[in-house]
């Protein structure tokens, strides 16, 4: 896991500042292979070890990450990892650039091993496309809150600042996650 510093995100068009407290981050999307050891089976699509776990619903990767101890990272706390002090369109700059993300230009229509673009300036990994992650976070207009875009997304959709929603109960073959964990009181 990667240690996370306090910040202030400033969220949206309205620069509403948001405090985010230091917490830590997995370095890498949840594997096929490490979702596998915990849960006994791997629903992905795409299969493949070192690939990410793809075709959970939200209850399945916040059950993963209860059982290894973590929880599933708030939205908040995803995009300031994501951003990583960074306040540009992308966590790497305002162009999209395919050192850093897997996305519908460059993926060839699938998901690919966890770690293998460059990570951002905290060194995380795929903060970007491969496979949206799900989020502890509620969306105003119900459902869940998933963030990084996708393998098969335009990069428009790889924006450190870009979310969506879905319905916690529904399964993609291009959704995944990683977890979170609290840092304790200093």
């Amino acid at each position: 896991m990667v240690r996370v510093p306090a910040g202030i995100l400033e969220f949206n068009k309205d620069k509403k500042k948001i405090p985010v407290d230091t917490f830590f981050i997995d370095r890498y999307e949840v594997t096929q292979e490490q979702y596998e050891k915990v849960i006994g089976e791997n629903p992905s699509f795409f299969k493949g070890a070192p690939l990410p776990i793809e075709n959970v619903n939200w209850h399945d990767a916040d059950t993963y990450c209860h059982k290894v101890g973590k929880r599933l990272p708030t939205e908040w706390e995803w995009e300031h990892a994501a951003r990583a002090g960074s306040a540009t369109r992308f966590y790497w700059g305002d162009a999209m650039n395919d050192a850093y993300a897997w996305y519908k230009s460059n993926s060839n229509k699938h998901t690919h091993p966890a770690g293998e673009k460059k990570p951002n300036a905290y060194g995380l990994y795929d903060m970007s496309g491969n496979v949206w992650e799900w989020t502890a976070s509620d969306h105003e207009h119900g459902g869940k809150v998933q963030r990084g875009g996708s393998w098969r997304n335009n990069a428009i959709s790889q924006r450190s600042g870009h979310r969506i929603l879905s319905n916690p109960i529904y399964r993609y073959h291009y959704v995944g996650f990683r977890c979170a964990h609290s840092a304790k009181p200093e």
